[in-house]
């Protein structure tokens, strides 16, 4: 369940809110104005807060903006309370401050609860994906088995809230194991017998398991009676050459721990730490033991792989409410229920393009989890690229004839090589969705080059397909970063873009057995060049011969 801040000057909505949530579960805490509600959201930190839009001294716009100002609260969903219906101006200010939702005081408690569990999950899934970041770079960077095994509990007992936890990693060099506790000292004469009895207790293999703390008998029984504890969740992983490993984390509230995502995310990250544990441990010993080494470095790929798995399932998942809401606002927007104001339509068109950008983000992470995890399949049939690209041309002509751009296409009648057409589309538009977008005045061109022969391989040829824009170009200090994940030459929001598309086409772009390059003169333009082979069936694991950046 969540914890919810509930923000109201009056007493009446504060107690009624306030009840329907805690009867269903959630931990409720309630301030009377915005100064104090301020002060309880950067110390105890809620999942959701729920806010009165009209209060004295300290509305709730005010309330919402200075949350925004702090790092520490900026990220927790707000959700305003109004006395009626929510007007369209209190709806777009609201959006443009950073909230999240409106709610009449006046609706139901079914209602209340979904957009607060709504709220609580994004919030939850944001809160375990800035973690598991976190986690991953402790991991990477942290040598020193203790130390790496102390940071990595502490932030995993943030992950799950908890007030008790501890990591018991055995070691396979003769030296005991490494023990660290929070909140159990692993110098108690008890913790040992905790430790093994939770062992004793789990099945093993990599399966987390909730823990039935009442049931615990004998010495370590007591010690969770003496330190009140009342939920935990566990993970034992047994090796083939050392005894077995445990991670577990302990709370004071009973049934506070989920089966159904709290236990397969405390698996992740056990086998996560278990893997730099590892490293850790091979780092320190002689260089006889590189053997060792790579074995672990394999397995830490496979870790990064399943990351990229939780990744694409997480992006399917969100991308099923967000066409759902699209297609709710494009009924709303049609006028399917009821004429709409030319006000109302501007505000519906604001939520369909942010409800696209975020499905376009949704899209690319899938494709970039597909490369990542290997997944991405090519398929290679006989392609016109001068077709094809008159075809793509299709996807951009509106907006460049918006801005008055020429597109021009310089190619022979044809050019025939054997690729896959649907990733090679991806890529040329792609390009020229850039090109389009970030050149205000002047034209875009398209070159297609005929395949052409390297000396060393005369039987197969490289065709080309350049984008030429007349935009600002790019300076030589991004021209590199530019083909990065979320990275953009222009850091700033006016053109808007998931930083994605480029990092993507490169990749597909090697996938192809061929490459791409940009080269740039600031206040001049820039020229993008997709190089592919000829005949890629005899070649999807080689890569053209690589051109840098001019």
């Amino acid at each position: 369940m969540a914890r919810v801040l509930i923000i109201d000057d009056q007493r009446i909505p504060r107690l009624t809110v306030g009840a329907a949530l805690q009867e269903a579960g959630h931990e409720v805490v309630a301030e009377a104005d915005g100064a104090s509600g301020l002060a309880k959201a950067g110390s105890w930190a809620p999942d959701v807060i729920v806010l009165d839009v009209h209060m004295p001294e300290m509305d709730g716009f005010a309330v919402v903006e200075r949350l925004k100002q702090n790092p520490r609260t900026a990220p927790i969903p707000v959700i305003f309370l109004t006395a009626t219906a929510p007007t369209d101006e209190l709806v777009v200010r609201g959006l443009d401050l950073g909230a999240y939702d409106f709610l009449s005081k006046g609706c139901s408690k079914a209602e209340l609860l979904a957009r607060v569990g709504v709220m609580s999950r994004i919030k939850r899934s944001n809160d375990e994906l800035t973690a598991l970041a976190r986690i991953s770079d402790t991991l990477l960077r942290t040598l020193d088995p203790q130390e790496l095994s102390r940071q990595f509990l502490e932030q995993t007992l943030d992950v799950f809230r908890a007030d008790a936890g501890l990591l018991v990693v055995a070691r396979n060099d003769g030296l005991p194991a490494i023990r660290v506790g929070s909140g159990i000292d692993p110098s108690d004469t008890l913790f040992e017998l905790l430790t093994d009895s939770l062992l004793m207790g789990l099945t093993g293999g990599e399966d987390a398991e909730i823990l039935a703390l009442a049931e615990l008998q004998g010495p370590a029984g007591a010690l969770i009676r003496r330190l009140n504890l009342g939920s935990g969740v566990a993970v034992r992983l047994d090796h083939r050459d050392r005894p077995p490993s445990l991670l577990a984390a302990f709370t004071r509230g009973k049934d506070r721990f989920r089966r159904e995502s709290d236990a397969p995310l405390l698996q992740l990250l056990a086998r996560q730490a278990t893997i730099a544990m590892d490293n850790a441990l091979l780092h320190a010993q002689t260089r006889e033991q590189a053997h060792a080494l790579a074995l672990q470095a394999e397995e830490l790929e496979r870790a990064m792989g399943e990351r990229s798995r939780f990744f694409a399932s997480m992006s399917h998942e969100l991308r099923t409410p967000i066409n759902a809401v699209m297609g709710y606002n494009q009924l709303l927007e049609d006028g399917t229920y009821g004429d709409v104001s030319a006000k109302q339509r501007d505000i519906l068109r604001k939520v369909s393009r942010s409800a696209s950008h975020l499905l376009e983000l949704i899209n690319d992470i899938l494709d970039i989890s597909k490369i990542e995890a290997g997944k991405l399949e090519i398929y290679y049939e006989p392609t016109d690229l001068v077709q094809l690209v008159r075809d793509t041309l299709t996807s951009v002509e509106l907006p460049a004839q918006a801005k008055g751009l020429a597109l021009t296409v310089r190619s022979p009648e044809q050019v025939r090589i054997q690729t896959d057409p649907a990733r090679v589309r991806q890529v040329v538009l792609n390009l020229l969705a850039n090109a389009v977008k970030f050149t205000d005045e002047g034209e875009v061109t398209i070159k297609i080059i005929p395949p052409q022969p390297e000396p060393a391989t005369p039987a197969d040829g490289w065709a080309e397909i350049q984008v030429t824009d007349t935009g600002p170009g790019i300076a030589p200090e991004d021209q590199q970063r530019i083909f990065e994940e979320f990275e953009q030459a222009d850091s700033g929001v006016t053109h808007g873009g998931t930083g994605l598309g480029l990092a993507i086409s490169r990749k597909l772009a090697h996938l192809l057995g061929g490459d791409l390059a940009l080269h740039s003169q600031p206040g001049v333009g820039s020229t993008f060049t997709l190089r592919l082979p000829t005949n890629s069936l005899n070649r999807p694991q080689n890569t053209a011969p690589s051109f840098s950046n001019a």
